[in-house]
């Protein structure tokens, strides 16, 4: 039996529909997790697990944490390690269930906003893999619900819920930081809020969020403050003149990942909210969730005219601005239909994203395909390892950056500690503060590059080895012909570890 106009429009009222929305888009995620490769970047925080700690260089430490869990319970495999991106994805659903029905009472706004914000390539990326930005989402989401339900009751111990999600984002990442401004600044413009300006519960819920925050802060006067340099000075070193590319390429990158027509709902969406503030037509709800989205894309779009902004930045941004755009369309009477033909567009881009991730071997540019290969290296460097250790002879991984090392490590049998360019005396981020797992001196090192001027590492290496000679290759194919050359060098009689590096 054909769907009416009339069943499409029943669909989000029933009972359990968007309880089969979230659990479905979770069974859908975990047997992805099962199937799509293990990402540098998600080898590189598993690495961290390896290493439990009070944080770490590059972010804090709650992915990690998170990483630790799901491996504890389902071994130290891709399954294990994207499964913490599931339980982070499935936290998100849960909180923006929650605070839709808390603001609107609208299932069928919740539905439709659910639908649409697990069908962006923004989301989906961190739901399948597991990076800080994921418990960063869920306790943004979960601060901005805390001050709404503050809002609207009038009792104090909000602000403490509130202050525990707000420390719970910056133990997930720095970017959190910039609840403080979002929450500021609906205070200041909301006239019926503006009272607790006056008042300790706020200012107290900071002081719970910097309690939380200890552990960072712990580490980072551990080892020289090095983590909060590196998010901040480091940052700052990087922005140069004017250059206004970088704000094309922000443009670019979120009307893709996004998705193009939920890229335009949200845009439309932010300019109506502006318009409306200008106007002093804006309620606290649509300020809340405005405020939400535009104090990271001020930040970043400002950031984006002198440097380049990475792809996950305005993960917080986007998610209350898409809920705004639906709101807005399903005022019209052919919703449905406007939604369902604009969400084919998002469906059409996960599965094409899905299928290039699972072609292995398929050429994605230096960026997206960073992980392809390593398997077939490890093999064969465990059976030369094998061989010298028969001979009595110690050994060693490394690389010239994170990404391989990682996976390296990843797809060793057993597991091993391997090195980055920490071996040769450059800065390694994390791989700086991990223990030596023994005195490398004299020990043969199993350089991996995939880099096509290899050979340029060769004089360095002589500096910290007897001899250094390439002894593999291994050529990744897809559809017949090579996408990327893995070199192996061996490289003898390891002279020293350099003194350790920090962060500058």
């Amino acid at each position: 039996m054909p769907l009416t106009k009339a069943s499409w429009r029943s669909i989000p009222d029933h009972r359990h529909a968007i309880a089969l929305l979230v659990v479905g888009f979770t069974l859908l995620r975990l047997a992805l997790a099962a199937m799509l490769p293990l990402l540098s970047q998600e080898a590189y925080y598993w690495s961290w697990s390896r290493h439990l700690d009070w944080s770490y260089f590059d972010h804090p430490p709650l992915t990690t944490y998170s990483i630790a869990l799901t491996t504890s319970l389902f071994g130290q495999t891709t399954f294990g390690i994207k499964s913490a991106a599931v339980l982070w994805s499935l936290g998100w659903n849960l909180m923006w269930l929650r605070l839709i029905l808390d603001m609107y009472g609208d299932r069928r706004l919740a539905f439709w906003s659910l639908l649409a914000l697990n069908l962006t390539l923004l989301y989906e990326g961190s739901a399948l893999g597991p990076t800080p930005d994921a418990p960063l989402l869920f306790a943004w989401i979960g601060a901005i619900w805390a001050v709404w339900r503050l809002s609207q009751s009038g009792e104090g111990k909000w602000w403490f819920v509130a202050g525990a999600f707000m420390g719970l984002s910056w133990l997930g990442k720095y970017a959190g930081v910039l609840l403080l401004p979002v929450v500021f600044l609906y205070l200041l413009t909301s006239r019926s809020q503006r009272h607790w300006l006056l008042k300790p519960q706020p200012y107290l819920a900071a002081v719970l969020a910097l309690a939380i925050f200890t552990p960072v802060l712990y580490w980072n006067a551990q080892n020289g403050w090095a983590s909060l340099a590196f998010q901040s000075s480091r940052r700052l070193g990087e922005m140069a003149g004017l250059r206004p590319r970088y704000l094309v390429v922000l443009l670019v990158t979120q009307f893709l990942l996004v998705t193009p027509y939920l890229f335009m709902l949200a845009c439309g969406a932010l300019g109506r909210g502006a318009r409306a503030g200008f106007g002093g037509r804006l309620d606290d709800r649509s300020r809340l969730l405005l405020l939400s989205a535009a104090v990271p894309i001020g930040l970043f779009t400002f950031i984006s005219l002198r440097s380049l902004v990475k792809l996950n930045w305005l993960i917080p941004a986007f998610w209350s601005l898409i809920i705004l755009g639906i709101h807005h369309v399903l005022a019209r009477e052919d919703a449905p239909r406007r939604l369902l033909r604009g969400l084919a567009t998002s469906v059409a881009m996960l599965v094409l994203a899905g299928a290039a991730l699972m072609l292995p071997g398929l050429s994605l540019g230096e960026d997206l395909d960073n992980f392809s290969g390593f398997d077939q290296v490890a093999a064969r460097i465990d059976k030369a390892r094998t061989a010298l250790a028969a001979e009595g002879v110690d050994s060693f991984v490394f690389s010239p950056n994170y990404k391989i090392s990682s996976l390296m490590r990843f797809y060793l049998p057993g597991q091993p500690r391997t090195y980055a360019q920490d071996i040769y005396g450059q800065k390694a981020l994390q791989f700086d503060f991990f223990p030596l797992s023994s005195d490398l001196h004299g020990q043969t090192g199993f350089f991996v590059t995939d880099q096509p001027a290899s050979e340029l590492y060769v004089p360095v290496l002589k500096a910290f080895f007897e001899t250094v000679e390439l002894v593999d290759t291994v050529e990744v194919v897809s559809f017949g012909r090579v996408t990327r050359r893995i070199q192996i060098y061996r490289c003898s009689h390891y002279k020293g570890h350099p003194p350790r590096q920090t962060a500058s």
